[in-house]
Formats: C-alpha cells, structure tokens, sequence
C-alpha cells in the first residue's frame, strides 16, 4: 500500500479504502500505523464543498446542536455560571449559542464558512480567553487538526470536541464517512486523541464514543463523571432545564435574550 505522513504523528499511514465524494470526487482514507488517527488524503475539494448548499444535507444538525449545547451545560458549575467564557468554534448557524445565551451562558461563536441565523452577541476578539471552547461537529472538517486544535487550546482551560470514534477496520458503508458531502475528511481514534494531548501537554477525558475534552488544568470531578456517564450528564441537563423554568416561573430567569433583544434594538438589527 502506499504511505502517506500522518498530520498529526507525522507517522507513516497506509491506504484504508477508496470511495467517491461530493461532485465526482475520489477519495484516499488512510490509517497512521503509529497514532491510528485516520484521514482523507489531499481532500481538495474541501472548500469548494462549504460554498455549496450541502449542509441541507445534515437533518441532524438541530437536534445535535441542542444535545451538544445540554452537555457543555451539565460541565458547568451553576454557581459560577455569570462568570464563564464560552466559544462555540465552528458554530454553523449559531443554534447552540443562541440555546446557550438564551440559558444565561456566555457564549460567544466563531466562524469562517457561515453566516448565524440566530443572533449570537457580539464577535468575540482575537485574544479573549475562554474556560471553554466547544466544536460540534467540526473537527472532522481539519486535514492539520493539530494546528487548528494547538492554537484553540491557547485561547482556554477547556476544549470540547465532539466525532464519533471510528471502528476498527471502517467499512465502506460506515455511514460517518458522510461520502454526499465530502466534508468529513479527519477521523479520531483514541490513540489518535491521545497524541493530540500528549503533543499539547494537556489531560484528555473522554467517554470512548463521542465526548472528549483536552484539559489544561486537571478535569474536575463533575466533568470526569459527565464523561465517565453521557447518561448521567444529559440527565443533570434536564434537571438544570427543570430549574431553569421553575426560576422563569417565579421571575428570576437568568437568560441573556432581553440583554441581546436590546443590543439587536440598539445596533439596528432587524
């Protein structure tokens, strides 16, 4: 088989299997011998597939969002809620914000391939530092993901990466290789995971499947039960939830949607 160089090991990485992608496209899935982090090969398509239409595909993306945004609420300590940072990096149409702000979170969103839908506060800036940043979703969009992933880590405590880890070996059919939109071109093994936080110098937690956060500071005992758990974690969501409206109830919301409704008033957003 050929080899290619692992993005993140620098490894040598063998041929997995061929498939056709978005607009006549053929794929090169390889497997790094040394790290397992798995990989599409020069997938030059990759821009030109985020300037289509595509994401209409992805019927999904509501109902992920809303769960993605319930877990990062279940990490959260409530008594120190006003004073978090969060960034929803990668944030697509902005639902997860909204849903978070809408919670009385902080979140800010960042970008480059789209425009929000809803409104997500003001753009955050460049050397803002946040105790959590989360990507739904979009990591499985990086063919360097370390040099995006290092350099999001210098911008918080916490980073939050959701990509459903691969089997072993990946069949053709495997529905996660997405093959109608081409976008899905970097596939995270935990050995592969592993490296990423051994490369910066961080603690990983993980729940195997799904979940896993990259720690600059050791992950507290909630956070290692919400991964040890995801049932766990999305039921404290719904718990946070019930509180939340029995607060709405009794006039003590906490949301920032009257905050941002001013701020869209006064910018003269319509």
């Amino acid at each position: 088989m050929d080899e290619v160089v692992c993005p993140v090991c620098s490894g040598d990485s063998s041929l997995v299997l061929t498939y056709e992608v978005w607009a006549g496209n053929r794929a090169c899935l390889s497997s790094c011998q040394r790290c397992s982090f798995t990989f599409v090969q020069d997938p030059r398509w990759l821009e030109g597939s985020f300037n289509a239409r595509l994401n209409d595909l992805d019927v999904g993306a509501a109902d992920r969002s809303v769960m993605v945004a319930g877990f990062v609420r279940a990490l959260l300590h409530s008594r120190r809620l006003r004073r978090l940072a969060l960034l929803d990096f990668g944030g697509g149409d902005g639902l997860a914000t909204r849903y978070l702000r809408d919670h009385g979170v902080d979140c800010r969103w960042e970008d480059p391939f789209c425009e929000p839908r809803y409104f997500v506060g003001e753009a955050p800036s460049r050397d803002a530092h946040f105790d959590l940043v989360f990507l739904s979703e979009v990591a499985l969009h990086f063919p360097d993901p370390m040099s995006v992933l290092g350099e999001l880590m210098t911008r918080c405590d916490r980073l939050l990466v959701t990509a459903v880890v691969p089997p072993t070996p990946i069949p053709e059919d495997w529905w996660y290789l997405m093959p109608s939109t081409g976008q899905h071109v970097a596939f995270y093994p935990i050995d592969a995971l592993r490296e990423m936080a051994r490369q910066m110098s961080v603690d990983l937690v993980t729940d195997g499947r799904f979940f896993h956060m990259f720690c600059s500071k050791p992950p507290s005992t909630l956070e290692k039960l919400c991964f040890k758990s995801p049932a766990f974690a999305l039921l404290r969501w719904k718990l946070i939830e019930i509180s939340d409206l029995a607060r709405r109830a009794l006039g003590k919301g906490r949301s920032l949607t009257e905050s941002d409704q001013v701020a869209i008033q006064v910018g003269g957003v319509s």
